[in-house]
């Protein structure tokens, strides 16, 4: 069971670089999570709590390198080098930022632009979260 806590906290810190407020766990097993994650008001007239949620699922990589992804995506969000789902600063620019060596930074860059998080609707995966640049 340890292994899922792990593969949840995993999804919770991808989910987070979409800006989510709210993640609950539905369903999970060695091989996908299924998750409902929410966003928080936005300041639209007609925002509801209840409309601004997302199933997800995902199909756990357990890539050696997917720590370092995470620990990468949330460099990115925490210095503002993310919009959405999109790095928004240069390769060489983040990479000089973030001051790892070059094997370690692509191996973790590939890795995050690999994970893919599938949207449920009516129980039907349709589009995916990912992140790209």
């Amino acid at each position: 069971m340890r292994t899922n806590n792990v593969n949840a906290d995993r999804l919770f810190k991808f989910m987070s670089l979409f800006g989510i407020n709210r993640f609950k766990i539905l369903t999970l097993d060695s091989k996908t999570i299924k998750a409902q994650v929410g966003w928080p008001d936005d300041g639209t007239e007609n925002y509801d709590e209840n409309e601004e949620v997302q199933d997800i699922l995902w199909h756990i990589q357990d890539d050696e390198s997917i720590e370092d992804a995470l620990t990468l995506g949330k460099f990115l969000l925490d210095n503002k080098l993310i919009a959405n789902d999109k790095i928004v600063v240069d390769y060489e620019i983040l990479q000089s930022k973030i001051n790892w060596d070059s094997r370690k930074f692509d191996t973790a860059l590939q890795t995050l632009l690999s994970i893919k998080v599938s949207m449920l609707d009516d129980d039907k995966e349709t589009d995916s979260f990912f992140i790209h640049f």
